[in-house]
């Protein structure tokens, strides 16, 4: 029975074996199918081998697409043309950096900027540059650095303020350099694509690039600098502190403009920044360098922009021109038959886009020079020809004619409601734009202008007429209304009706701009 029963086990025992030898196999074979998977071949594992160390590889090389490389090639050109630019007006960059008398008791300043080396009539080898980059600087304290590094000390500085332009002339034994090539600003359309050369930061002869996004612009910031001929190239090639003085070129590897500011929040490029037009800056630098100075044409005029709602009620269809808001006497406006509420559509044959525009065209007129106007007058064009005086001169006998005591002379045709008398013998008129410019202010001054102060004012022996009065007893105004009431506040404050009853002094804020001096701000204090 056992025997029997074994014998039975022994039958069943064969098919078991060759049962597990069999699902052995199957389960090899399917082992050597999931490894295969997952780990390629000595063949197929080769290439990838090769490829990491010694190169040979079997796999193709990426190619660039067919399509990109056509467009690429079509591109090439333009690509070119902006690395030849470049290398053409590299020699002629230059970076300048100026040490500056500091102030009294303050450290030593340093200002960081660029120039370009331009060609003139007159012997010698000149950079042009901002004059904010070079004021209050002494040439030996100016170092030009060139483009393969070597430095040099310039022989002589002339600068203008107003325009924010100085020239430079290279001492005598300088290696000769290549000056670039000038442009025409006038023929530059919005749109043209520029670079901007110079050295941003302090990273010398950089390069960046944009397009011309507007014309005519004007920075009111400026205006407070003194910097009144604003008619300024606006781009968003990459503009930052350092790139001030160095060319903005056009594609030609022409110099079209100087740049010199930029419009931001946070200190560096945002894409708005403002460029000299070339022609303004050329004619700058003649000026300086045949006359030391620069003679400025005038036709002895107060303007003001004209807005929409303006050139609507003068039955104008666009904002276009500049409008005449007081005509001096004895001026060549005024002999030429212009008038207030005129607005001058062309000067000398060309489209005056607006207030600024037109007081660059005329301060780069020469001088006795006549010239044809369009201007808009009762609601018709009529054509007037003036002759462009001397700025300078118009300006001074416009002072002279004030400080001879005519009540509103010199400030144009002013309407009698504008002056304002106030306490202590003063009459006075709110200072705007175009008069602080033609009494040699920049434009964004605010205050009271005096016209005249009485003889027997306390006041007569300090304030003359032609001050400008900012400030009461550290109290600010920006109109002559401002003016009489801090002065009422002031004397309301303390018994009596003159400083000397007061018992106290009374400080007044005063900027005063006289011809060939530079502009005065002082405190006077007329004690009790």
């Amino acid at each position: 029975m056992k025997f029997g029963h074994r014998r039975i086990a022994l039958v069943w025992l064969i098919p078991t074996l060759l049962l597990g030898v069999d699902l052995g196999l199957r389960i090899g074979e399917f082992r050597g199918r999931r490894i295969s998977a997952q780990n390629p071949t000595r063949a197929s594992a080769a290439p990838n081998v090769a490829a990491a160390g010694n190169g040979a590889s079997t796999v193709a090389a990426p190619t660039v697409d067919p399509e990109l490389a056509k467009t690429y090639a079509a591109f090439a050109p333009v690509n070119t043309v902006f690395q030849r630019v470049a290398k053409v007006m590299s020699p002629s960059v230059v970076h300048i950096v100026a040490r500056k008398k500091p102030a009294e008791g303050a450290a030593e300043l340093e200002e960081s900027g660029s120039g370009v080396v331009v060609a003139t009539k007159y012997p010698g080898q000149y950079v042009l540059t901002n004059n904010h980059v070079v004021m209050d600087s002494v040439p030996s304290n100016i170092r030009i650095q060139l483009a393969d590094g070597r430095v040099l000390v310039p022989e002589k500085v002339w600068a203008d303020e107003k325009a924010d332009i100085a020239v430079i002339r290279l001492a005598p034994n300088a290696p000769i350099l290549k000056p670039a090539v000038m442009g025409n600003s006038d023929e530059v359309s919005v749109g043209t694509w520029v670079m901007a050369l110079g050295s941003p930061f302090g990273l010398t002869h950089s390069v960046s690039h944009g397009i011309i996004s507007a014309r005519g612009r004007h920075e009111m910031g400026l205006f407070q600098d003194g910097v009144e001929n604003q008619d300024f190239l606006q781009t968003d090639a990459a503009i930052n502190p350092g790139n001030s003085g160095g060319p903005l070129a056009n594609l030609k590897g022409e110099v079209i403009g100087i740049n010199t500011a930029i419009a931001s929040q946070g200190g560096g490029s945002e894409g708005v920044g403002f460029t000299i037009p070339i022609n303004l800056a050329r004619w700058i630098m003649d000026q300086l360098l045949t006359h030391g100075r620069v003679n400025r044409g005038a036709m002895g005029v107060d303007l003001d922009d004209l807005n929409l709602e303006k050139a609507t009620d003068l039955g104008l269809e666009l904002p276009r021109g500049a409008l005449i808001t007081a005509v001096h006497p004895d001026s060549p406006a005024m002999r030429a038959g212009l008038r207030d509420k005129d607005v001058i559509l062309s000067f000398d044959t060309r489209e005056v886009t607006d207030l600024n525009h037109l007081i660059n065209l005329v301060s780069m007129t020469p001088i006795g020079r006549p010239v044809e106007l369009v201007i808009w007058r009762d609601r018709a064009k009529v054509q007037v020809r003036v002759t462009v005086g001397e700025r300078d001169r118009i300006l001074s006998k416009t002072i002279d004619e004030k400080r001879g005591g005519q009540p509103g002379a010199g400030t144009g045709n002013v309407d009698a409601a504008a002056l304002l008398d106030g306490p202590w013998g003063l009459k006075v008129r709110s200072l705007n734009p175009s008069l602080a410019r033609r009494i040699g202010l920049p434009a964004a001054t605010l205050g009271a202008f005096v016209v005249r102060v009485q003889e027997t004012s306390p006041l007569a022996e300090e304030l003359q007429t032609g001050d400008v009065i900012t400030a009461i007893n550290g109290k600010r105004f920006t109109a002559a209304d401002g003016l009489m009431d801090a002065l009422r506040q002031a004397i309301e404050e303390v018994p009596g009706d003159k400083p000397a009853e007061t018992g106290r002094a009374l400080e007044i804020e005063v900027i005063r701009s006289e011809p060939g001096q530079p502009i005065q701000v002082f405190v006077l204090k007329v004690d009790a």
